[in-house]
């Protein structure tokens, strides 16, 4: 008897720190049909399909032990995101991983209390996340897609590996710091981000030191006016032979019946001659709270190849 109460003390005890834990799997899919105008149409996943999970424990005091997981896939093929070694998306510009990782969207464990959150792993740079993602109304994504036009986003200044990251909300003043530690790369990545959120209003600025021996300096404001989301946002790269290439990005989000309608401009010059010129056009329709159909429309004056393309897509969140 004596054992048996001892064992379901032990049951119970086991129950109660189970209660105070939680792991969630999210997610979301999404397929376009794509039209480039120098290439043929093909299906791609614009928004970056994923598998992740996160969880958190709570510790007493305030504080909780989290951890957070990512598979980047390819849903119109079932290959893993990252597996075509130093390919680029020709809407966006954006070049993947020369190694493929399966966990290549983040992988993480922190703490998080009244400080703020502290995260190790694999994880996105202070800047992008506080300012270089912020003014795109498309999102970095998609035949329209902006950021990569006006902000200057490039593959090393979006996540970095080994990274310390920590960030924190000190009433409306967003404060973010990175660093990727060297582990075999050319340098540490360092990154940091501050901005303000107050009603409509949000502003802020953002700075990465690459592993690449540049850097690069993102500015942003966006203020919603209920009729429409303005934002603007700029940016400077700099590399380490001191050619600056300076971007410029303006957009709106405008409610359009249930969806709404997207529009923006950017380009980028390097000394004063431009190197893109970019116009985006978008509607997104909602089926349902998770559900969107999206198309959207860009043209880049500037291009040599694809100067044009549009596509259609269905995307879902899980």
């Amino acid at each position: 008897m004596k054992k048996t109460l001892i064992a379901l003390a032990a049951v119970a005890a086991t129950g109660a720190a189970f209660a105070q834990s939680s792991v969630t799997i999210y997610g979301k899919v999404d397929v376009g049909i794509r039209k480039m105008s120098d290439s043929s149409a093909d299906l791609y996943t614009p928004h970056g399909s994923r598998l992740g999970f996160r969880g958190e424990e709570d510790l007493g005091g305030g504080l909780k032990a989290k951890f957070q997981i990512e598979h980047r896939f390819r849903p119109d093929d079932g290959t893993d995101a990252g597996y075509t070694a130093a390919s680029t998306n020709p809407t966006t510009g954006v070049t993947t991983p020369a190694v493929a990782r399966f966990w290549n969207g983040l992988s993480t464990v922190g703490l998080a209390g009244g400080f703020g959150e502290l995260r190790l792993g694999r994880y996105y740079s202070a800047n992008f996340l506080g300012a270089n993602n912020k003014a795109d109304p498309f999102g970095g994504d998609g035949a329209a897609a902006l950021r990569g036009v006006g902000m200057l986003t490039t593959a090393p200044y979006i996540r970095t590996a080994n990274v310390i990251h920590y960030s924190g909300n000190f009433s409306g003043v967003n404060v973010a710091v990175s660093t990727g530690l060297k582990e075999g790369a050319a340098k540490a990545h360092n990154s940091i981000a501050v901005g303000y959120a107050n009603g409509p209003l949000d502003v802020g600025v953002g700075r990465d030191n690459g592993q690449d021996d540049g850097n690069l300096t993102n500015l942003y404001a966006t203020y919603d006016l209920g009729v429409a989301k303005l934002a603007v946002g700029m940016g400077r790269r700099s590399t380490a032979a001191g050619v600056d290439t300076d971007g410029l990005l303006v957009g709106a989000t405008i409610p359009a019946g249930p969806g709404r309608v997207l529009v923006g401009y950017a380009r980028n010059k390097t000394d004063d001659v431009t190197n893109a010129s970019k116009v985006g056009l978008g509607y997104f329709y909602p089926l349902s709270k998770r559900t969107t159909i999206e198309f959207t429309v860009g043209s880049d004056s500037k291009a040599t190849t694809n100067k044009r393309g549009y596509d259609l897509t269905l995307h879902h969140n899980f």
